[in-house]
């Protein structure tokens, strides 16, 4: 496959955006709009997120070897760091580890809450947008807590920024997250093509092949609309966009289809 120079992506280029719900909310599917029950913690610094994913692994080591013959996973921890510029209601929270429900707003508009030494559990669920240009990434998380918070500078130089880093939790069934992209150079890759159809065809008739494409997941999908046809002999027999094969005059000739780089070939035979 050539390569495509508009797939190398730098996201957060054109921002981002951090969401956080309770648990047991609606996870958004896809790239759909979020739920009201979803926490917008405002704007981001500059710097946008940080990912890191950790793997502790066991070797295995025969006696006499000096190297491993094999490793095995032992513990996974997967990290996102949001870098946040807001100071409200949530992002206050978060850092100081209280319940919505312990806010009081009293006169004057004095928003007050007690912070109590850290017990328990606080769990959310955790989205995170990062944008560059028309593309789009998001990374949504059905448990997560913050189990890091960074230093918050209060001075004249630097925004009173709330840094959080979030240990994303596997649910019982192992998922760990979802992510989802809308991107130039990310689509489902093909395993193998298959061109379908009848062989043969009189001259100035037609005859439609079909084109199938097998991704690595064991999904198929009819691609004839989207494959790039091909004839290896167009005075023999000639193909459309579409996978219409008209022939021309009596012989054979090779006709092709290509979707996402991988191809398959047809023997045609026009009949007098």
């Amino acid at each position: 496959m050539a390569d495509n120079v508009n797939a190398i992506r730098a996201f957060g280029t054109d921002g981002g955006k951090c969401y956080v719900a309770p648990m047991g909310s609606t996870l958004p599917t896809g790239l759909d709009p979020f739920g009201t029950e979803w926490w917008d913690l405002g704007a981001i610094d500059p710097t946008g997120f940080n990912e890191a994913y950790e793997e502790e692994r066991n070797e295995k080591r025969p006696l006499g070897y000096k190297s491993p013959v094999r490793t095995d996973i032992i513990s996974v921890t997967k990290t996102i760091t949001t870098p946040l510029w807001e100071t409200n209601p949530y992002t206050q929270a978060l850092y100081d580890g209280v319940d919505l429900s312990d806010m009081v707003e009293l006169p004057g508009g004095i928003l007050t809450y007690p912070v109590h030494r850290p017990t328990g559990q606080r769990r959310y669920m955790l989205a995170v947008d990062t944008f560059d240009g028309t593309n789009h990434e998001r990374t949504v998380a059905a448990i997560a807590e913050v189990t890091s918070r960074g230093e918050r500078p209060k001075n004249a130089e630097n925004v009173t920024a709330t840094s959080l880093t979030w240990t994303i939790y596997e649910a019982s069934d192992g998922l760990m997250f979802n992510r989802y992209f809308l991107s130039d150079g990310m689509w489902l890759p093909v395993e193998s093509m298959e061109i379908g159809g009848t062989a043969t065809v009189a001259v100035a008739a037609t005859t439609q092949l079909t084109a199938t494409a097998t991704y690595y997941n064991a999904t198929s999908d009819d691609v004839s609309a989207d494959a790039d046809w091909d004839t290896s002999a167009p005075t023999i027999a000639t193909v459309d966009s579409d996978g219409t094969v008209t022939g021309v005059t009596a012989g054979t000739a090779t006709i092709s289809a290509m979707y996402r780089g991988v191809t398959d070939t047809l023997s045609v035979t026009v009949t007098a």
